[in-house]
């Protein structure tokens, strides 16, 4: 009939006609999104295990507990982060303490914090480089392997680093365009600067920052003013270089506030590495950048899935070294041109210099110190890892490129989704779980205490699995008369002030895979009032005193 709706046959005729019209990379980019959004998915389902192991761990499990007991503790009582001031998540947390499910809300604080921080990476690289460079980026920053997830969706981590340098990106991006529209006024320029000094000095207090976003903030402008003597490059440098200063000083306020509310953290040194040393860092950088691209082959049996681990690890370091082969052919000497480049040009130019200083000094800065002492201190490689994903864009010189570059963050996601399926949630931390921290509870309680002491690694977890009704704090081995003091840092300094007539109790663990607990109850305890085996090398022991009476300063 004349003007009767299209049969369901023909829409989907002329819808699958119009894909087939479409170019090859058109459709590698749809399914490189729907790999996206599977990895998305498969979080999703292991959401509830994967928090679960994560606070297993007693450096993510330090930070909630710290959190919870900071509001207990007497006045003047000193709190100890440990050796990274993680401030922000710190605030929140405090603020938050006295909310219904606040357990909860702070578990999923970092999933939220990771995933705006991929937005805003994103987003700046839709701005400079276009769509199918933001997909990619996108795909490759949400197929998360376990290393990343490890870094990523935990509090006292780095996670606020990604959307730290994706904030300061979009700034500058934002800032430049602005002064080449010739509509960046005076009050705007200075409302800018002055919230994201406040911002970024903030986040200051993590030392990863100076190198994965400050740095680069201001040394990203200046090269461009230098390569190109503009009068927007001009402004955006003066305008990274004030606001910059503004945020050191910003961070040096914050950290003299903390201090000032007794909120400290311990000294960490960064020292440059030894010569002989160099070749072995470098085999570190390598095997942490294989940890993060979820492709850490190395030592493994070449068969079966470790080729599709293999596979996982080589296209992490082809994408490495084709952004850095890119990097070095584009950021050679350049003449200032004859027609001032255009808005577009100038955007990503800007972008990738900054993403290009963020990799390479991330790179250098992890070589050439300490921190490259151990590979699974890739944490301090995420910078970089961003880096590569943002600059993937600029290998899309042709139509060839984009379809092997969709193919290969495709087969990249693909990989991840495998691995995470095959694997499920590994073991992110050695502390006792649930059940276990369970049975401490019900057998401390029944002997009426509820505070104890343990090793480092047991301590945190068995409070917060047990949502805090048995509190445990970490002790550690030393010279003194008794043999063991208080922890050095991550502590409050009132865990350890003695109570008289309180029983305790005392974790001791004989696992292999656990450093520095408290393996046997040491004499200078004195004889415990009662004992028990919980299997898997865990034991506890019930006093009739406090037992912070014979530890340690």
């Amino acid at each position: 009939m004349e003007g009767s709706a299209p049969s369901r046959e023909t829409v989907w005729t002329r819808f699958a006609d119009r894909v087939r019209q479409r170019p090859t990379w058109w459709r590698l980019a749809w399914l490189t999104l729907f790999v996206g959004v599977m990895n998305v998915v498969v979080l999703f389902a292991q959401l509830s295990a994967l928090v679960h192991v994560l606070y297993l761990n007693a450096d993510n499990a330090s930070a909630l507990v710290l959190a919870a007991l900071a509001s207990h503790a007497p006045a003047g009582s000193v709190v100890n982060l440990g050796n990274h001031p993680f401030y922000e998540p710190w605030w929140f947390m405090r603020a938050t303490v006295g909310l219904p499910g606040y357990r909860q809300l702070w578990e999923g604080a970092p999933f939220l914090y990771a995933w705006l921080g991929i937005a805003a990476v994103t987003a700046c690289a839709w701005w400079a480089l276009g769509r199918l460079a933001a997909l990619m980026c996108a795909v490759v920053l949400l197929s998360a392997s376990e290393a990343q997830r490890a870094v990523l969706y935990v509090p006292p981590s780095h996670v606020l680093i990604v959307l730290h340098a994706g904030v300061l990106c979009g700034a500058l991006i934002f800032v430049y365009r602005r002064a080449r529209s010739g509509r960046l006024t005076r009050p705007l320029w200075v409302l800018i600067g002055a919230v994201l000094a406040l911002f970024t000095g903030a986040g200051l207090t993590d030392q990863m920052l100076l190198v994965s976003g400050l740095a680069p903030f201001i040394l990203a402008p200046l090269v461009c003013w230098l390569r190109l003597r503009s009068r927007a490059s001009e402004t955006v440098a003066v305008f990274a270089l004030l606001t910059g200063v503004l945020s050191v000083a910003v961070e040096l306020l914050v950290a003299h506030v903390m201090q000032g509310q007794h909120v400290v953290s311990a000294a960490y040194p960064i020292d440059f590495v030894a010569s002989e040393a160099l070749f072995s860092n470098l085999q570190n950088t390598i095997a942490a950048l294989a940890s993060l691209g979820g492709g850490s082959f190395f030592g493994v049996s070449a068969s079966g899935a470790n080729l599709l681990t293999l596979a996982a690890g080589a296209l992490t370091f082809l994408a490495l070294a084709a952004v850095l082969r890119a990097l070095w052919h584009g950021m050679g000497p350049t003449e200032k041109p004859l027609e001032p480049l255009s808005l577009e040009a100038g955007t990503r130019e800007l972008f990738i210099v900054y993403w290009g200083i963020v990799l390479v000094l991330g790179l250098a800065v992890f070589a050439l110190t300490s921190l490259s002492n151990n590979a699974i201190n890739y944490r301090y490689l995420l910078g970089s890892w961003v880096a590569v994903a943002a600059l993937l864009g600029i290998l899309s010189t042709t139509l060839a490129a984009r379809a092997v570059l969709l193919m290969a963050v495709a087969v990249f996601g693909l990989l991840n989704i495998r691995s995470e399926l095959a694997n499920g949630v590994g073991k992110l931390g050695v502390g006792p779980n649930q059940r276990m921290a369970g049975a401490i509870s019900h057998f401390v309680k029944a002997h009426g205490a509820s505070i104890g002491y343990a090793g480092y690694w047991d301590a945190a977890p068995v409070t917060w699995e047990t949502h805090l009704r048995v509190k445990v704090y970490p002790i550690e081995a030393c010279s003194t008369p008794t043999g063991w003091c208080r922890f050095g840092s991550v502590q409050i300094s009132s865990w350890y002030v003695p109570h008289p007539v309180t029983p305790t109790f005392l974790i001791t663990d004989t696992r292999s895979e656990v450093s520095s607990a408290v393996s046997a109850p040491p004499a200078s305890f004195g004889v415990p009032v009662a004992g028990e085996a919980l299997g898997e090398g865990l034991s506890v022991y019930v006093y009739s005193h406090d037992i912070a009476t014979d530890i340690g300063a």
